[in-house]
């Protein structure tokens, strides 16, 4: 179950650059142990320019990136499990990316699935 998140809240991440967005993605799923995605009729969607799986830390912010192609997607919920044991290593054989926080105007910061898994382990270490 995710923060409550306010409207001004949303607006000052998403205003955030890439990097600092990402930032803010690894310290509040490392909180939560959740990470959210947007599906549609045929499962997640995948960025066809970045072919990465755009990924955020909270269902509000996937929600304000369900425009243009995405239209009609929902936010869904992965566990940091599920992601990490079952998620990564699909991503990686489609030798797809992770988009971490990307806004309607930029993609993120573009991740291997390794590089993804191995900084999500850091910040639990860091946390935990």
């Amino acid at each position: 179950m995710s923060w409550p998140i306010g409207e001004e809240e949303i607006r000052e991440l998403m205003a955030l650059p890439a990097a600092d967005r990402a930032v803010n993605f690894f310290q509040l799923v490392a909180d939560w142990e959740e990470v959210w995605g947007l599906q549609d009729e045929n499962g997640w969607v995948v960025g066809r320019e970045t072919d990465a799986l755009p990924l955020w830390p909270h269902a509000a912010f996937a929600e304000a990136c369900a425009r243009g192609p995405w239209e009609g997607a929902v936010p869904g919920m992965i566990s940091l499990d599920d992601l990490l044991v079952d998620l990564l290593p699909l991503l990686a054989a489609d030798t797809l990316r992770a988009a971490v926080f990307p806004t309607p105007d930029d993609p993120g910061l573009l991740l291997t699935p390794t590089e993804l898994g191995d900084r999500l382990e850091r910040e639990l270490q860091i946390g935990g």
